[in-house]
Parts: structure tokens; C-alpha cells; sequence
């Protein structure tokens, strides 16, 4: 009868330590790294990140994802064992991206408790010149045949003088500088583009221009929206409403049609006077 109960007592011990095996996934450091301040001529940016196995199982890491084509992170091993660690290196590209820059990469395994692990990459990118508040001009509410508008702001982050000329633009936009355009060091200058469309649907346009800063010779500006036909008479449906949710306070994209053959136009540099 002892041994019996010694043999009950020692099945349930292993019983109850198989129930428990399981790995564990940890990030030294934590679940964020920033670059802080940095300049947009460092890209591609660089880390790694340190994943440990904390558990007393095998850790199997499923994927390592980042959220966009600008950042890779290939994982030296997927198969962790118990205390040992796995490197992912990272790269991120800046792009033409400047201000507060946040990417992440979504960390999957087998740790029962953490199956997705979510690990952010910050920085705040700095550019001697800086399109704000974004690198594009964005048109909204634009209508057949009647004149549209977007805005930007160009800054001078550098600690020199800038100037800015040899204006071309794309597909009929027009802009509100004619000669050449300086700006001081911390000052910008607002830059606006104009359209009068003369065709419905998905719009893009672009306008580059020469600066005297010898990081960023050059600035490439692109242009989008959506022209509407104000005249158009309303489409009726007996369709019942759609069960759909947008998310948040942004419109949806419009859909990206085939942009028509650009004609660029050049705008001559004229002398500051």
C-alpha cells in the first residue's frame, strides 16, 4: 500500500511539472528603443534586439514582422532554448519622413502568455530643410473646374541661409512663388499649389525645386486628392446601409487609379532681387 502511494505521489509530481513547462519570452531593455534627435543622413538607422528565454521550454519564435517596407529585422535562430538568446537586427530607412517617426515589428512565438509581442521603434528625424506639416500636399474638396488649394510650410532647421529655385511642377499644378525664395536659419515660408481640374477621379501631381543647403540639394514635393463633379445629380440606391466601420476620425484613401501622362512644366529662375 506505501508503495502504491509513493507511486501515485511521484506520477502526480511529474504530472504537475509537465503541466508547467512552457517558455518565456522577454526583450532585454524592454519593448522600445529611440534613436532620440537624429539626422536625416544617418539612415538607414540600426539596432538589435535581444530576446531571451526565460521559461523552461523550447521558445519557438513564429515571425518577427516589422509594419512597413522601410524596416527589416531578420532573427539570427527561431528556436530558443531555455536561458539562451536570439539577436534581430534592425534597419529602419527614414525616408523622406521628418519630425516624431514611430515604426513597430509585431514578435510572435509559442509563449502561452505573450504569443504576439509588440516592440516600437522611435525618433525624431531632423532635416536642415523640412517640409511641414508633411511632405505632401494634400487636396481636399476639390471640384471639377474650380480653382483648389493645399499649403505647406518649408524650414530652414539648418544654421545658413537657404535658397530655394529652379521650380518645376507636374500635371497642371501651379505654385505661388515666381522667383527664387531665401529663408533664414530657423524661419520657413509657407509654399502654396494651386489646381484647376479639368477631369473627375484620383489626382497626383509633384513639384521639385533646387536649395543651396548641400545635404538637400534638391525637394521633391508630392500632391494628391480626389476631384469631384459638383454637378453631378445624386445616385440613388435601394441598398440597405453599410454595416461598415472606419475607424477614427480619418477619410478613407481614395483609390489609386492609373495617373495620367505628366506634362512638367518649368519655371524660369529669375534673379533675388
Amino acid at each position: 500500500m506505501k508503495r502504491f502511494l509513493m507511486s501515485v505521489a511521484a506520477f502526480g509530481l511529474c504530472a504537475t511539472a509537465a503541466a508547467i513547462a512552457q517558455p518565456k519570452l522577454e526583450i532585454v531593455g524592454g519593448t522600445t528603443y529611440n534613436w532620440g534627435n537624429i539626422s536625416a543622413k544617418t539612415s538607414p538607422l540600426e539596432t538589435a534586439i535581444k530576446i531571451v528565454n526565460l521559461g523552461n521550454e523550447e521558445l519557438h519564435v513564429t515571425g518577427v514582422k516589422p509594419g512597413c517596407g522601410c524596416t527589416t529585422a531578420p532573427i539570427d535562430k527561431d528556436k530558443i532554448k531555455p536561458g539562451d538568446t536570439a539577436t534581430v537586427k534592425v534597419s529602419l530607412n527614414v525616408g523622406a519622413s521628418s519630425g516624431d517617426l514611430t515604426k513597430v515589428i509585431t514578435i510572435t512565438s509559442n509563449d502561452p502568455k505573450a504569443p504576439n509581442v509588440i516592440y516600437s521603434l522611435k525618433a525624431n528625424v531632423i532635416r536642415a530643410v523640412q517640409v511641414l506639416p508633411s511632405q505632401y500636399f494634400v487636396f481636399t474638396g476639390a471640384t471639377l473646374g474650380n480653382k483648389s488649394e493645399a499649403k505647406v510650410q518649408i524650414k530652414n532647421n539648418s544654421d545658413a541661409e537657404i535658397t530655394l529655385s529652379d521650380y518645376e511642377t507636374t500635371n497642371g499644378l501651379k505654385i505661388n512663388w515666381n522667383g527664387s525664395k531665401s529663408i533664414k536659419p530657423g524661419q520657413q515660408a509657407e509654399l502654396t499649389a494651386s489646381l484647376v481640374p479639368d477631369k473627375t477621379g484620383y489626382f497626383n501631381g509633384t513639384v521639385r525645386m533646387k536649395t543651396t543647403n548641400p545635404d538637400f540639394p534638391s525637394i521633391e514635393i508630392m500632391a494628391y486628392g480626389n476631384v469631384e463633379n459638383p454637378n453631378a445629380p445624386a445616385t440613388k440606391t435601394n441598398a440597405p446601409p453599410s454595416t461598415s466601420v472606419n475607424s477614427g476620425n480619418f477619410a478613407p484613401a481614395p483609390q489609386m487609379a492609373t495617373p495620367p501622362a505628366q506634362e512638367t512644366s518649368k519655371k524660369s529662375k529669375s534673379k533675388k532681387p
